[in-house]
């Protein structure tokens, strides 16, 4: 069973103030470093990488209403989830597992998970690729856009074996199907589904949030963050400096990178 919070949550003020710094902004060169169709992040942390007591998050928007997915997302019924990107956590390697948000038509039974099974030709994963510039952790995913395409929501997931490995706590409260195949045939079809709005997050091994990218770390509603997937790409986002304590530091987030080569 996935779980992201059980307990009250406490009430945060929100202060007026900077979300992050961007670095180098659109049409930048290194949008050409990957390949056409790809996508990359640099996911960085102030402490060394911790796969075993901390989950790394990235979490996608894809319906094209831009509006950010935040962190309690108990609270809000996954509201703005459509895909996550998981790193680490207890009791499983560091390899990257991609999940969908997915409410079946004609069901009240509010967001169902799903696993995708992600084609090893579609991803690369370096799990500590060095380059935070102030020496924290960094691990970098370069992965094919066609993967957040998701499995057909007009129809049932297609079932994939269990695998013998435990699954992994990632941030939902629903019971995850053993996995669904990539359907290559759902992408998007709108100029608006072209821009997503993406939020890095931390969390406990049980779901529970450590930190965000926004001023407000767990409880946070005001960081936004997209991008125009049909154009090239390269953004660094530095999170503003005093905006809450995380003692630990492999949890709390300096920032990341994101290139997109269209």
């Amino acid at each position: 069973m996935f779980r992201w919070l059980g307990l009250a949550v406490v009430v945060v003020a929100i202060v007026l103030a900077a979300c992050g710094r961007q670095v180098t902004g659109l049409n930048a060169p290194n949008a050409g470093s990957i390949q056409a169709g790809h996508m990359l992040i640099r996911f960085r942390v102030a402490g060394p990488l911790d796969f075993t007591n901390v989950q790394y998050l990235m979490v996608f928007n894809t319906s094209g209403n831009q509006v950010e997915p935040y962190p309690q997302a108990n609270l809000t019924g996954f509201l703005n989830y459509n895909f996550a990107l998981v790193v680490g956590g207890t009791q499983y390697t560091s390899q990257p597992l991609l999940f969908q948000y997915y409410l079946a038509p004609g069901t009240t039974s509010g967001i169902q998970l799903f696993r995708i099974t992600i084609p090893p030709q579609l991803i690369n994963y370096v799990a500590d690729s060095g380059g935070n510039p102030t020496g924290g952790g960094e691990f970098t995913i370069n992965f094919d856009r066609s993967l957040l395409y998701g499995v057909n929501p007009s129809g049932s997931p297609t079932p994939v074996p269990a695998s013998p490995t435990p699954t992994p706590t990632a941030a939902a409260s629903a019971t995850p199907t053993a996995g669904a195949t990539l359907n290559p045939n759902v992408q998007p079809t709108t100029a608006a589904q072209q821009v997503w709005a993406i939020n890095f997050i931390t969390t406990a091994p049980n779901g529970v949030p450590i930190d965000s990218m926004g001023i407000g770390g767990p409880t946070d509603t005001t960081f936004s963050y997209t991008v125009p997937t049909t154009q090239s790409v390269d953004n660094v986002i530095t999170k503003a400096v005093g905006t809450g304590t995380v003692t630990n530091l492999s949890a709390q987030l300096q920032g990341f990178e994101v290139i997109n080569a269209p």
